[in-house]
């Protein structure tokens, strides 16, 4: 099925868009957003939690809960949703081997669950929609950390909810070290010279709170940038070198990152460490998209690190149909203070980070499948949770082809339990995008496919899906996400979807939200002998 993009926006939705976005123009003459008109605040810096050790186990403690913070300078009334705190999460720390025990209390007034994205783990542990936090409830998932050091996050995945979720605040970082990352001459001290940089943005009502009206086609996609829960964030560093550890956590915004015009290096993206550093000018962070990268100072100097306009508007037409995704405008995100005389000039740049992420398996035989994005469906279907759309029956790589179907609408594609390669992206021509080195989300400008190799974390469950979606929430909220199961040869899929895992309350607590919907599926199974799956 193939729907045009601009009848649906110019018959539905675009006059709401129009006047949403106007705020929100590059132009000239665009107002400073809110929270930046006054002096730059210090870059909190969400602590670190390294839990408590039960056994050979690491025990994280995390409680999903409601509060006010202070997001805009002089209003500490937001209210806002974190984990051990009122806005964000701490940043959680392991090294791969090691077993882990999530132990994740909700303490909220609606059904949440928690993802650990980017990690590759036990279908039962993933946190996707199949996995509801009842309030009052307590999910302790275990697991191993089986893959390379890297930068991935947590946040939630309740079905229809994730994007307020999200935008109210239930985020936080999730470093994995591993002995080759240990091993480089690199900034590793956290807080200091290895810096968390988690970007969202957001939007206010005139009493200074979270604006939580979704528009049709933008969903949640704000006017004012936040950097770790804040407007005008300033680091004052103390090392000619920083390590930025970026996340852009936002739900709809794309960011195209730069730093004063003045080139910088990546060392990792999603999935962990490249092979060797790679000078950029800027980047582009999708929704839900990570990367490392080293910045190196002068005394005395500021750096800006800002999001950009896009000259190719990311592909996305520029008539008057077209809605505006906010490809041409221009924030200032956070400011670098340069440290003092007396800070040591760094050494070289390490020429080998991590060999093996230069290592890619041969496509050779390898199963092939086809992912067409289109409005809010993925292959002409939109997500039920009902079924099961992809069954993995094997241990072995897969190579996944990914269309963006769409005309006008940008999209961005993620995989749970996974890591893949870009091996081929159509849209080179067109646009800079970087797609080296392991990833989990690949970015997809209109009419652009992208052809990957992926890697599955192996643990064979038929009763328990995991996701692929578009992580600009709105469209996954939408539809535009399907399921698969690993199984081993021979099996089917027999899953059910828990009692509740789909049942929110419009009225409950402080937030306007979700439309009722209950789905009393406790015996329907995603697959049976008359599904053919």
């Amino acid at each position: 099925m193939s729907v045009s993009r601009r009848v649906f926006v110019q018959g539905t939705v675009l006059s709401a868009a129009g006047v949403a976005l106007a705020a929100c123009s590059s132009s000239a003459d665009q107002p400073a957003p809110q929270g930046f008109d006054g002096e730059p605040r210090a870059l909190p810096i969400p602590p670190v939690e390294e839990g408590v050790m039960d056994g050979d186990t690491r025990v994280f403690t995390l409680t999903a809960q409601a509060g006010h913070s202070e997001i805009l300078p002089g209003n500490n009334s937001t209210r806002t949703w974190g984990f051990n705190g009122p806005f964000l999460g701490p940043t959680l720390r392991a090294r791969r081997g090691e077993k882990i025990r999530a132990e994740i209390s909700n303490d909220l007034e609606e059904m949440t669950t928690v993802h650990w994205h980017g990690i590759q783990l036990p279908a039962y542990c993933d946190g996707g929609p199949h996995s509801p936090i009842q309030v009052g409830e307590t999910w302790k998932p275990e697991w191993e950390i089986i893959q390379p050091a890297a930068t991935v996050w947590y946040h939630p995945h309740p079905h229809l909810a994730t994007a307020t979720h999200a935008y109210r605040g239930l985020a936080g970082m999730f470093i994995l070290d591993d002995d080759t990352s240990d091993g480089l001459d690199l900034p590793h001290e956290y807080g200091v010279d290895d810096i968390p940089v988690v970007i969202m943005d957001a939007k206010f009502t005139e009493d200074g709170q979270l604006d939580e009206e979704s528009d049709g086609t933008l969903g949640l996609l704000g006017t004012t940038p936040l950097v770790n829960g804040i407007t005008n964030a300033r680091f004052e560093a103390t090392t000619r070198r920083v390590r930025l550890r970026l996340l852009n956590g936002a739900s709809m915004r794309f960011y195209t990152l730069e730093l004063g015009q003045r080139p910088f290096h990546v060392i990792a993206t999603d999935a962990g460490l490249l092979d060797a550093p790679v000078e950029v000018d800027s980047l582009l962070l999708g929704p839900g998209e990570r990367a490392e990268v080293i910045v190196d100072l002068e005394p005395g100097k500021d750096v800006q690190l800002r999001s950009v306009p896009r000259k190719d508007n990311f592909g996305v037409p520029k008539d008057d149909n077209a809605a505006d995704f906010g490809f041409r405008d221009s924030f200032d995100l956070l400011s670098i203070a340069g440290p003092d005389e007396s800070a040591p000039e760094p050494p070289a740049l390490p020429a080998t980070l991590d060999p093996a992420a230069a290592k890619t398996p041969s496509p050779e035989g390898l199963t092939e499948r086809e992912f067409v994005l289109n409005t809010f469906m993925i292959n002409g279907e939109q997500m039920d949770m009902t079924r099961v759309d992809t069954v993995i029956d094997h241990a072995a790589p897969e190579i996944w082809t990914v269309t963006n179907e769409n005309s006008d609408w940008p999209h961005n594609f993620h995989i749970h339990n996974a890591r893949f390669q870009v091996l081929d992206w159509d849209g080179e021509e067109k646009m800079k995008v970087f797609n080296s080195g392991w990833k989990d989300i690949v970015n997809l400008p209109p009419k652009v496919t992208a052809r990957l190799l992926v890697e599955f974390g192996h643990f064979p469950d038929k009763t328990i899906p995991y996701m692929y979606h578009c992580h600009m929430l709105l469209h996954e909220d939408q539809g535009m996400m399907g399921q698969y199961v690993i199984v081993d040869k021979g099996e089917k899929p027999d899953v059910r979807v828990k009692p509740g895992a789909l049942v929110f309350d419009k009225d409950a607590g402080d937030h306007a939200g979700h439309a009722n919907q209950v789905v009393d599926s406790s015996r329907s199974p995603y697959a049976s002998p008359e599904g053919g799956v």
